[in-house]
This record gives C-alpha cells, sequence and structure tokens, in this order.
C-alpha cells in the first residue's frame, strides 16, 4: 500500500518541484536585470559613474541628444578618457562622428586633451578626420603633447605643410611663443629654415618677438635668420 501510495502521489511532487523551481529561477532573472538609474545620464557621464551609466543604457536611454553644455555623452567621456565609458557608449550606438555645439568631434576633443588611448579607440571604431586640419588644431590650441601631435603626423599630417595663408605648424607655434610645442614639432621632423608667406624664417619670428629662449633652441637646432626671403 505504502508503494502504491507515493506512486499515485508522484505527479504532485512532481508539480511541486516544478513551481519549486520556476520560484527559484525568476528572482535570479530579477537579480541580473539592472535596477532603474537613479541620477540623469549627464550627470551619470560627466562623474564618470559607469553603473549608473550601465543602467540608462540597458533602460534605453537616448545617448545621441547632447546635454545643456552642447556635448554629447561621447564628447564628455572621450575628453575625459573615461576609455571604458567611451567603449560602453559606442558599443550601445553612440556616433563617433557627431559634433557638439562648438562643432568639435569626440575625437578632437580627445587630442586636445591629449588622450590618445581614447583617439585610437575612436579611430578603430570609425570616426574619421582630416589629419593636416588636426595638426593645425592642436598647434592653434598649443597642445604639446607629444603623443597626441605624433598620433596625427603618423596618420598623414605634414609637419611642414603650409595652410592657405602660408603659415606653417613651427611658424604659428613661434608666433604664440610656445617653448615646448616647438621643440616637440621639431623632434616630429619640423625643417626650421622653411619660410612662411612673408618669408621670414622661425628664427627670425622669435628674433623679431623678442623670445630669446625659442631663438636658442632654434639655433641649437640649425636654425638661421639668413635664409629671409623677400
Amino acid at each position: 500500500m505504502k508503494t502504491g501510495a507515493t506512486a499515485s502521489l508522484s505527479p504532485f511532487y512532481r508539480l511541486i518541484s516544478r513551481l519549486w523551481a520556476l520560484w527559484l529561477v525568476v528572482p535570479l532573472v530579477a537579480c541580473n536585470e539592472p535596477p532603474a538609474p537613479t541620477i540623469n545620464l549627464y550627470r551619470a557621464i560627466h562623474t564618470g559613474d559607469l553603473d549608473q551609466i550601465k543602467r540608462h543604457l540597458y533602460g534605453g536611454t537616448d545617448i545621441n541628444q547632447p546635454g545643456p553644455d552642447g556635448d554629447y555623452p561621447l564628447h564628455v567621456a572621450a575628453e575625459r578618457s573615461h576609455v571604458v565609458v567611451v567603449e560602453e557608449l559606442l558599443r550601445h550606438g553612440a556616433s563617433p562622428e557627431v559634433s557638439n555645439s562648438a562643432r568639435r568631434t569626440p575625437l578632437e576633443l580627445a587630442l586636445l586633451a591629449g588622450k590618445t588611448e581614447v583617439a585610437h579607440l575612436l579611430v578603430n571604431k570609425g570616426a574619421t578626420a582630416e589629419p593636416q586640419s588636426l595638426l593645425f588644431l592642436l598647434v592653434d590650441a598649443a597642445v604639446s603633447d607629444r603623443d597626441a601631435l605624433a598620433f596625427v603626423v603618423a596618420r598623414g599630417a605634414d609637419i611642414n605643410a603650409a595652410d592657405a595663408a602660408g603659415d606653417r605648424p613651427l611658424h604659428r607655434a613661434v608666433a604664440q611663443g610656445q617653448f615646448l610645442l616647438v621643440k616637440r614639432l621639431i623632434t616630429l621632423g619640423a625643417e626650421v629654415n622653411l619660410t612662411n608667406a612673408l618669408g621670414l624664417t622661425p628664427l627670425a619670428m622669435a628674433q623679431a618677438r623678442g623670445r630669446r629662449d625659442i631663438a636658442a633652441l632654434l639655433e641649437s637646432f640649425g636654425a638661421s635668420p639668413t635664409s629671409l626671403r623677400p
């Protein structure tokens, strides 16, 4: 009789077992779902709060909308070198080509901040920019970061090319009185005796502006004012 009773109850026990297993699984599934974010995406991006950012990404927050400062989430993360955040944003559809209110791309902001690790990541994910324009952008912003300058030169920027007005990167750096930038450009291959549209060499410009430190630096690399052209 005992054996028969147990056999008759087996379907019931099987049902209970299945319900018990389901009860255990449901909380596990729920635990894998992140909670809703408690701060807005704008603040999460600026503070680099990866947990809150992931909550926004999971919840489908639009990451291709600018914040009140005109920067998109990817701009902020790129400029602050939040590599993991940049990776997450790109993985969830952030555009690497979008321009902010200042018409700067995430790649440009990364290079202006000297964040070449982020710059490499953005390029690998499709970000594009004209290397020569990037070089002049860095020089005009007085960016003397060795890696940022080498990044654009390695991608084809001509360190000695003149712009439409006849200005070369080295002349611009001298005109700004940027000693370290002048040195960086020379070590990257800038010719010290090329002239600008006015026929001035970098040394002639430095001497005319009374920048003895820059003039001495240029002379140490073989610069001469005698190559002035009419």
